[in-house]
């Protein structure tokens, strides 16, 4: 009997791609749900839709760059910004997801590339909150580091995985 759940799994390559396409799918699922409030954000800032599904990240960029400057369309720049690089991610994550289920020879460039680009993110997101000096107003880096390391985590099992079922 294998030790651990993963190496269980691993033994049999069809189970290791299941469970790797699931991991990468739940990360595609969270970005593009993360997107689509984003752009919602963005939309009601120009008044041109009215909702309340939308993120609130406009404000929370504002709070975040208010010690160097106030401008509305700055701000959503770089929320536009954040928006095309979560897009790429999770077009990455989706193609990932799927190249991995069905064994190509590509599943782990795509999937590694989304989930690294989503890592780099949420690390510029730590940085940004230290450059700005946001945490004098309340903004909290720890959920920041919390989530680059749950998708580091997440490319060690897809390592792990890759090398079980061959």
């Amino acid at each position: 009997m294998p030790r651990d759940a993963i190496s269980a799994v691993g033994r049999r390559p069809e189970w290791a791609r299941a469970l790797g396409a699931l991991l990468i799918g739940g990360w595609a699922v969270y970005v593009t749900v993360v997107v689509a409030s984003n752009v919602t954000d963005l939309l009601v800032s120009f008044g041109w839709i009215q909702t309340s599904f939308r993120s609130g990240n406009l404000a929370f960029i504002a709070t975040a760059t208010r010690i160097y400057f106030r401008s509305r369309p700055v701000d959503q720049i770089l929320l536009a910004g954040v928006v095309i690089w979560e897009a790429g991610a999770a077009a990455l994550l989706w193609y990932g997801a799927i190249a991995w289920y069905r064994g190509g020879a590509m599943r782990t460039a795509a999937a590694e590339a989304g989930l690294i680009g989503l890592a780099l993110l949420w690390m510029a997101f730590a940085v940004a909150t230290e450059v700005f000096v946001a945490y004098d107003r309340g903004v909290n880096e720890s959920a920041y580091w919390a989530l680059a390391i749950a998708v580091l985590a997440t490319v060690l099992t897809l390592v792990h995985l890759r090398r079980e079922a061959g």
